[in-house]
């Protein structure tokens, strides 16, 4: 694999990590463009969304809109999460592309974590 494109989903092989990072095989929304210099990109992890357990830091969106028979109704992308990754990393090619709608949440939700990091341009 050579390429991966922004908003698509691939899946990632994590590997072994510590404590509350994500580990092994997950899909992944990719962020950045990956950098021609060294092969990496910026991805946000995801995970299927269980019943009655709390999310927060990311984005829900509804799985049947991209698979058929998908495991689970729901996904979680964990913007929280999000880490830099090797193109060596990628594990398939592009199962889907989000849509103009979860891109847009998506965006939204984005700016809204990390609005703490916005530039006073007044002074």
């Amino acid at each position: 694999m050579t390429k991966c494109e922004v908003f698509g989903v691939y899946l990632i092989d994590f590997k072994i990590n510590k404590g509350g990072e994500l580990s092994n095989k997950h899909y992944g929304l990719v962020l950045t463009k990956m950098s021609s210099s060294d092969k990496t990109f910026l991805v946000a992890p995801m995970t299927s969304k269980k019943r009655n357990k709390k999310y927060r830091g990311g984005i829900t969106i509804i799985c049947e809109k991209y698979q058929n028979n998908p495991s689970a109704k729901k996904a979680f992308i964990q913007l929280r999460k999000i880490r830099e990754v090797s193109i060596k990393r990628l594990l398939s090619n592009k199962k889907y592309s989000l849509d103009e709608e979860d891109t847009n949440k998506l965006k939204v939700t984005f700016h809204k974590f990390f609005k703490h990091l916005e530039l006073d341009m007044e002074n």
